[in-house]
């Protein structure tokens, strides 16, 4: 059923212009999308509403689909840490992508120092999160990751991106996008595989419905 699914979301993007295919991984992209318009379709506090450290929002960007990430805590390090720990154990050197998440992890812990220091230098003492902004996107032309320095307001559950200063940007084999993308449903709205593929492609069928 897992296969059948993946092969129709497949399908269904490539039929309605969101290819999910991209150019070699590694590339640079000269900057990330405008997300002026973007359009939640979806979003959960992470890891729980207990213990909210963030936000994990599936968005309509015209006609690419995007998981975004918004972290904001005062143990952003640690935070990170955890996402490394699931990295390493979803993408063993056995599982084709291996190379694409081991360069995802680099970045992103060089993009937590920058957080950091950028933290260190805040006008506002009273701001005691650090924040980051992870994207996973997937568009008609390419699949990139983007991360950046948001400027973030709300509370955890309605966090709203009023600006970001991107970091870093670059394009992905879209299959290691879209099946972290479902690895990350998956586990930020508690579903098992099957379920997540399933809400991803809904979300996809959404989008296509709007283009």
């Amino acid at each position: 059923m897992m296969k059948s699914l993946s092969i129709l979301l497949m399908g269904l993007c490539c039929l309605s212009g969101l290819a999910w295919a991209a150019p070699e991984s590694g590339s640079q992209d000269t900057g990330q999308a405008d997300w002026s318009e973007d359009r939640i379709l979806d979003r959960v506090i992470v890891p729980s509403a207990e213990q909210p450290q963030g936000e994990v929002q599936l968005l309509q960007r015209r006609d690419q689909l995007v998981l975004q990430t918004l972290l904001s805590s005062r143990i952003l390090k640690r935070v990170v840490a955890a996402i490394d720990g699931k990295e390493q154990r979803n993408w063993p050197e056995t599982r084709v992508g291996y190379l694409a998440s081991m360069r995802y992890r680099d970045e992103l812990f060089r993009a937590t120092e920058e957080s950091w220091q950028a933290f260190r230098l805040r006008r506002d003492r009273n701001q005691e999160q650090q924040t980051l902004a992870i994207e996973f996107i997937l568009g008609p032309d390419k699949s990139m990751i983007a991360l950046s320095l948001p400027t973030l307001a709300g509370s955890y559950g309605r966090l709203q991106l009023i600006d970001k200063q991107p970091i870093k940007n670059w394009r992905v084999n879209g299959d290691y996008v879209r099946e972290n993308m479902i690895e990350i449903i998956a586990d930020s709205f508690q579903l098992d595989k099957r379920a997540a593929e399933e809400r991803l492609l809904e979300k996809a069928t959404e989008v296509q419905g709007t283009n």
